[in-house]
């Protein structure tokens, strides 16, 4: 246990298929691909499948990937339309990854169901997600099966991510306004054709700065967003840094109170301290370990580092009352 959490927290991605999808293509069928990220902060960060030509509704793409994790706590997945200008958005989500993280074996095998850009769900996605290296993760054996045998996952819609989405759409809105425009003016007489242009050139610079100030307003949310991460994050490591010195207090009395004791007592004390110490939430258990909790001595089903929240009372996979 102690040598997995040197290597590297990885997370595997199979993009198996997606199915009953909207239709955002007015002629011919739709070009679907795939792509994701773990930081919508950087657009760079994707990743994405091959191009499924004229898929429709129903593209088949069954391609790996490989990225680090870092502590994220959600997988963004978009499904786009490949246009000759700007691509178009056919369905979003984001995947809470503790779902992956907790699943036997780090393995999750499942369906999710994927938004429209309006948030309105619209077809699922079938994806195979697997945590490698992931302090605290369930290390039990699990068959990954086939891609017919996945169940149901869960998918949310977070709000950078539909801001992000919503200015995509005006980007691809304002790319085909540009088209219409330039289609149209073969077709305008000599008299409306200044006219024309002078209007939608308007509706090109409104759509233009409309997008500029979704684009503005996402990277707001997204530093409010991360300042509030990384507060929190930092609270939660006082707090534990607050309770291991707070443990470390209480044993250096409870040692001192020992000393004092009767000898008789102390043996007894002695015999119970190697049977049963005492639960420590950031430490580190193997299969048989004993640890007392809230008067209780409880056995360490399998190999895990703690957390605070799992508690022997309440964490029933790892720990059984003696």
């Amino acid at each position: 246990m102690l040598a997995q959490q040197h290597q590297t927290p990885t997370l595997s991605i199979i993009a198996h298929s997606a199915s009953n999808l909207k239709d955002v293509e007015s002629f011919g069928k739709q070009d679907p691909y795939f792509r994701f990220t773990l930081n919508l902060e950087n657009p760079k960060s994707f990743q994405k499948t091959f191009v499924h030509k004229n898929a429709g509704k129903n593209p088949v793409w069954n391609q790996s990937f490989n990225t680090p994790l870092n502590g994220e706590q959600d997988l963004f997945i978009e499904i786009m339309d490949e246009e000759n200008t700007a691509d178009a958005v056919i369905a979003f989500a984001a995947i809470p990854l503790n779902q992956v993280v907790h699943a036997p074996g780090g393995n999750l095998n499942a369906i999710f169901p994927v938004y429209t850009p309006d948030g309105k769900q619209n077809g699922e996605v079938t994806l195979t997600l697997t945590a490698h290296n992931v302090p605290g993760q369930n290390s039990g054996y699990h068959d990954a099966g086939r891609q017919e045998d996945a169940r149901f996952g869960v998918s949310r819609i977070v709000d950078v991510h539909l801001k992000r989405v919503k200015s995509l759409k005006n980007k691809e809105k304002a790319a085909d306004a540009g088209i219409a425009v330039a289609g149209g003016l073969f077709a305008l007489g000599a008299g409306l054709l200044a006219n024309k242009l002078n209007n939608d050139h308007n509706k090109q610079e409104q759509a233009k700065k409309d997008a500029e100030l979704e684009q503005q307003q996402e990277r707001e949310r997204f530093e409010e967003e991360k300042r509030r991460l990384e507060a929190e994050q930092a609270k939660f490591q006082a707090d534990q840094e607050a309770y291991k010195k707070q443990q470390e207090q209480n044993q250096n009395q409870h040692q001192h109170q020992h000393e004092s004791h009767h000898h008789h007592h102390y043996e007894e004390h002695s015999h119970k301290s190697h049977g049963s110490r005492e639960w420590d939430p950031v430490e580190s258990y193997s299969a048989g370990d004993k640890v007392e909790y809230r008067g209780r001595d409880y056995i360490c089903l399998q190999g895990h580092v703690s957390n605070p929240t799992w508690e022997p009372t309440v964490a029933h996979s790892l720990w059984r009352a003696d």
